[in-house]
């Protein structure tokens, strides 16, 4: 027998019970919201930092420009005066926070690091029955220009994947120093079959790392050395146009000018000395036994001679770099202008091997950049490279070879900025 008092308790329930579970799908719909826009921010943040870090290499004016504007791109407008939006905050606020060095977190106080907070708030929607009426979203991200596998930044790239090529190998047994940057290596790292000592500041691998030669690998960067499984590190020059190739002309040593050649050669008793400029060479590049270049002021060449303004070597049209171990190099990339930092630019759909050697004074400062070369062969059997202020080696594969000590340096006071050319920055935090 049912009382018409229980039949009321019941639709009391019932009515209790919609509005918890209309509270709780309320939540839901709101947090889903809040989800949504936290991805988005995020997006915005992670874009941001990557730009701000991006223009460390021009100085400090351009970071926080460079980050609002990025995170304008992503649908984030800052209209808060560049402070985080807070609790207090009307619903509407966009904040776009712009920190350098960071203000938390673990590279706080780091010169090499830009930190993003984009904020929001957001209006609430069923939370308002229990009143909350908004919400404030934030989404942080902290990028570097630094490399992925220490604290240095990277003075080798090697771009090709393990089981494709070797990225890093050895023949002979040479000594690389470099311990105030690092290798950062796509392929595999090994010394398989010679003795290579290196000493660098910090060794990434995202393959494996073989030293069975006996030689000694050490970081000045704390941590595992090699550390092997690092993430992929994609072309770090890729920004790079190459120049308008002109009609090709015959070189004259005799006569060298900035321009598009059929190729060039030097024999070995030949003294070239290039006058500031780009050189574009639709064919190959090679210096002989005996040979000497340079791009100095003033006539002849010396090892101690001051530089021009810096050359550029553009190799298209499937040529290739020669360089013979007994020729002297005195070059040096330009320190301003399109090319600033490049030495030798590759056409990137160009496949053909290189080698750059040279006697014990020879240098290359700049960028040997040949990006999909198969095989940068680098060093030779007295080669040194003590002079470069900076040299950047980027390369599907890098053979170090010879018998000599060479030398990395990481100078860049004398590029745009005062550091390096490489933009490959990438998020940390």
């Amino acid at each position: 027998m049912r009382y018409k008092s229980e039949a009321g308790q019941a639709v009391i329930f019932t009515a209790v019970a919609m509005v918890a579970l209309m509270g709780f799908a309320g939540l839901a719909v709101d947090m889903g919201l809040m989800r949504y826009e936290k991805r988005a921010q995020q997006s915005a943040a992670d874009g941001a930092a990557i730009a701000g870090a991006d223009e460390i290499r021009n100085g400090v004016g351009g970071i926080n420009l460079a980050a609002l504007n990025a995170a304008t791109a992503n649908a984030f407008t800052d209209n808060n005066g560049g402070a985080a939006c807070t609790d207090s905050s009307a619903v509407g606020c966009i904040g776009v926070l712009v920190n350098h060095p960071p203000a938390t977190g673990p590279h706080a106080g780091q010169a090499n690091y830009v930190e993003v907070l984009v904020t929001s708030e957001q209006p609430n929607y069923f939370m308002t029955l229990v009143g909350i009426n908004k919400t404030t979203v934030t989404a942080r991200a902290v990028a570097t220009l630094i490399g992925e596998s220490g604290t240095g930044a990277g003075c080798i790239y090697t771009l090709g994947p393990p089981g494709v090529g070797v990225g890093v190998d050895v023949v002979g047994t040479p000594t690389l120093n470099m311990p105030t940057c690092g290798i950062e290596d796509n392929g595999n790292f090994t010394t398989k079959g010679a003795k290579l000592d290196v000493s660098a500041g910090s060794i990434g691998v995202v393959g494996t790392d073989t030293n069975s030669g006996g030689g000694k690998v050490t970081c000045t960067a704390p941590g595992p050395c090699p550390t092997n499984g690092i993430p992929a590190v994609g072309d770090p020059l890729s920004y790079l146009n190459p120049p308008s190739v002109g009609t090709p002309i015959a070189f004259n040593a005799a006569n060298p000018a900035p321009g598009t050649y059929s190729s060039i050669t030097v024999n070995n008793t030949q003294v070239v000395n290039f006058p500031a400029g780009t050189y574009i060479v639709n064919g190959n590049l090679t210096i002989n036994g005996g040979a000497t270049i340079c791009d100095q002021v003033g006539a002849g060449c010396s090892p101690t001679g001051t530089p021009n303004g810096g050359v550029t070597f553009y190799i298209t049209n499937g040529g290739a770099v020669t360089i013979n171990g007994t020729a002297n190099v005195y070059l040096a990339a330009p320190s301003s202008g399109t090319y600033a930092g490049v030495l030798f630019y590759q056409d990137p759909n160009d496949t053909s091997t290189a080698k750059l050697d040279g006697t014990a004074q020879s240098y290359y400062q700049g960028a040997l950049y040949f990006p999909k070369a198969q095989e940068l062969d680098f060093g030779g059997t007295s080669l040194t490279n003590s002079t470069a202020a900076y040299t950047i080696i980027v390369a599907d594969n890098l053979k170090v070879n010879g018998t000599a000590t060479l030398n990395l340096n990481s100078n860049y006071s004398s590029l745009p900025g005062g550091v390096s050319i490489i933009e490959n920055a990438r998020l940390v935090e």
